[in-house]
């Protein structure tokens, strides 16, 4: 609807007047051009501090509403509006306990259109307002510029010198000549103080992060990182991604999920991953990073320090959150890419959204059905619009919103696309997944890069395990069908398990053959779906084309083009045709077992090389001791036998060790004068200590041989056996 253009007020209002005077302000008029229609800006930034100055003088505050973007994610419309703009939300849960609010329904705005040269045009002004204006109080009512280059300046020297805001918030009211002149709220500086303090880590933070990038590209000089600072040179991103994960990215960068949403809440930075799926359906990494900030800036930032990393290879598809700034940054780095959004996340959001509705309950049931539940575009379309008349949502901004982006998010519009099977409807894919056990919200960042690697590790090590598990086992077939055992030779276990489910779904469908035309054959297949309770719900019907010749299948529920696995309807047709074997289009390599990839002959930079084959003795030893052990607690024997070897050879290494140590001292000492008293006595010292453990041990050793025996002597034959016995498993060993 064309918002009609008003004649705009004068600056010096009655109404300004009356509220000057009643607060005992001066009349100083400023001179501020109304704005009209055709007004041409250079960049948002200035159109905004325009508008801002005019809101300020005359006695309002202003917000941005109505944003919308281009199908290339670039900002196309939107409006300036008086922040008491719009309608209160009621929430009919807590209606006996309303909050204020301070809308009143005003209609003021100025529309701004975005040209394809980049400059800002008025395209519509209202600037008739329904309630009282004043410039005195308009600096609290979200009429506020932003904090300037010299403002930041000043209090990020001060906060890092000591000085408290409560200090330095009202030097600059006295500096600009009291509150009225400020153009930003008082709040504002502790905000920007709050954001700035995101990414100024202590020093033993620093060091910690930057010995941890030092050592990775010490141990392999393909771990990337990247560090984005500020004006002042300060940290305010990091990317890092080490050898492995980007070897990993070469096999399975064909679909990327990117989440931001995890936040620490000692930094309040945002840790975001980027994140895939390997052959056995396993999480794998693909680089990671820290944020100060959720602007688009960062997120281009981010993304072409990652593309950098990746050596330029874009992904097929990539999978984000419901951000504004994400889904720009996407669109301008990734703009070939196949960009969903991430159901889980929008769907979270039910409940706030839309939990004020009188019929909430009806609206989330019709809304998860059109989700969920829609096989084909047309059966959504209806469904939704359906939902909107029959409970007046036509001006539920967010419902419109995603409406606009339905075909970014909607299973029935994404589901011909590859998107290796992640989740529509969990969170499989995110930060929780990857660091559950890890990483908790609260731990510091020296915390997390300890977690870090025990975490990688551990992905690394249930990778092995589940190729090993491929090559050593095989699961059943359930049919007995050629194809069956076709996936079941090449694919892994998990992946194996999956086509396995499709094959079960078989039982719920009926085949009706519709039409031969040729070579080509269209069937329907009728499948029941079954409810928890085991009580019939739905029937759907797919249509399935199979060319005979050319051995070429498509259905419509498009399970392959998603998932890359032949849906339970393929295969229906497929047995009724008697197909003895599927062509080789339908086995995807990246489910493969049989697959050598590079990424799994890269060392595992995360262990520590220098304790390596320490570590490595350290394990074996144990390992025997434990076998030794379990022999040593059959009998009283043994054990007494196992104790004094271990208690002997003990007694024998610290005797060597010492030796040596004093040999080393007298090399050392040799360049010293003959004479020295200081030398001599720590001679005689040493040689002291030397005869004292050698006497000592002498003596344990003569007291043991007593023992042994006085033991022999009482059960010979039996302790002789016993002996030998015990000494021949410490060979085998």
């Amino acid at each position: 609807m064309e918002d009609t253009e008003a004649k705009p007020p004068e600056i010096e209002s009655s109404s300004v007047k009356d509220d000057q005077q009643e607060l005992g302000e001066t009349s100083n008029p400023v001179s501020v051009t109304p704005p009209e229609s055709g007004m041409v800006f250079n960049s948002e930034k200035e159109l905004h501090d325009y508008f801002n100055l005019y809101a300020h003088h005359i006695g309002f505050g202003i917000v941005k509403k109505s944003v919308k973007n281009g199908d290339d994610g670039q900002l196309k419309y939107y409006a300036l509006t008086c922040s008491k703009y719009g309608k209160r939300r009621m929430n009919v849960e807590n209606a006996l306990n309303l909050k204020p609010s301070t809308k009143t329904g005003c209609k003021a705005k100025i529309n701004v259109k975005v040209s394809n040269e980049g400059s800002f045009i008025i395209s519509g002004v209202y600037l008739e307002h329904n309630h009282q204006l004043s410039p005195r109080k308009s600096q609290s009512s979200g009429c506020k510029k932003k904090v300037n280059s010299y403002v930041k300046k000043r209090l990020g020297v001060n906060d890092q010198a000591g000085i408290s805001l409560n200090k330095d918030v009202p030097s600059l009211v006295v500096e600009t000549g009291g509150y009225e002149n400020l153009l930003f709220t008082v709040k504002d500086p502790r905000n920007y103080i709050g954001r700035a303090r995101q990414f100024r880590l202590g020093p033993d933070d620093v060091e910690a992060l930057s010995n941890y990038f030092v050592r990775m590209q010490k141990r392999n000089s393909n771990f990337f990182y990247a560090i984005d600072t500020d004006e002042e040179g300060h940290w305010r991103n990091v990317f890092w991604a080490d050898a492995r994960s980007i070897a990993a990215y070469e096999s399975f960068g064909d679909v990327i999920s990117f989440d931001s949403t995890y936040l620490t809440d000692r930094y309040d930075m945002p840790l975001a991953l980027f994140v895939g799926v390997n052959h056995h359906g396993q999480t794998l990494l693909f680089g990671c990073s820290l944020l100060s900030n959720d602007d688009t800036k960062s997120y281009i930032w981010l993304f072409s320090s990652w593309l950098e990393c990746m050596s330029g290879c874009h992904p097929k598809a990539i999978i984000t959150n419901q951000c504004k700034a994400i889904q720009a940054a996407v669109a301008k780095v990734f703009p070939h890419s196949h960009h969903r959004l991430c159901l889980w996340h929008i769907m979270r959001k039910i409940p706030e959204k839309l939990g004020g509705l009188a019929q909430y309950k009806e609206v989330e049931k019709i809304l998860k059905r059109a989700v969920y539940e829609s096989i084909e575009v047309g059966e959504f379309e209806e469904t939704w619009s359906k939902m909107i008349k029959e409970y007046g949502l036509e001006k539920n901004e967010w419902l419109n919103s995603l409406y606009d982006e339905r075909h970014h998010w909607v299973p029935v519009y994404i589901k011909n696309s590859f998107w290796a099977g992640m989740s529509i409807s969990q969170r499989s894919e995110s930060v929780d997944a990857f660091f559950n056990g890890y990483v908790g919200s609260k731990s510091s960042l020296k915390q997390f890069l300890e977690q870090y690697d025990t975490a990688l590790k551990s992905k690394i090590e249930n990778e092995s395990k589940a190729d090993f598990a491929s090559f050593h086992s095989i699961i059943p077939v359930i049919f007995d069908c050629y194809y069956e055992k076709q996936f079941q030779e090449v694919y892994t276990n998990d992946i194996f398990r999956l086509f396995q489910e499709e094959m079960r779904g078989m039982l719920y469908c009926n085949l009706v053959l519709n039409e031969v035309d040729e070579s080509i054959s269209k069937h329907h297949v009728k499948e029941v779906f079954i409810g928890k309770n085991g009580k019939y719900r739905r029937q759907v019907t797919y249509d399935v084309c199979f060319n005979e010749i050319e051995g070429e299948s498509k259905c419509s529920c498009c399970l392959f083009e998603f998932k890359g696995i032949l849906c339970r309807h393929l295969m229906k047709v497929l047995i009724e045709k008697n197909v003895k074997e599927v062509p080789c289009q339908y086995i995807l390599d990246r489910w493969r077992k049989d697959i050598k990839h590079r990424y799994t002959l890269i060392k595992n930079c995360y262990d520590d090389f220098q304790s390596n084959e320490q570590k490595l003795r350290y394990d074996k030893l144990c390992s025997h001791f434990y076998r030794v052990a379990e022999i040593g607690a059959i009998s009283t024997e043994n054990y007494d036998f196992f104790v004094r070897t271990i208690d002997e050879a003990m007694d024998k290494l610290m005797n060597q060790s010492v030796s040596k140590s004093i040999n080393l001292n007298h090399a050392n000492m040799e360049p010293m004068q003959e004479g020295s008293e200081e030398l001599q006595q720590a001679a005689d010292g040493n040689n002291r200590s030397q005869t004292h453990l050698n006497v000592q041990a002498k003596k344990k050793v003569i007291q043991e041989q007593k023992n042994e025996e006085s033991q022999i002597d009482l059960q010979p034959s039996k302790k002789k056996r016993k002996a030998g016995t015990f000494s021949s498993s410490l060979t085998m060993l």
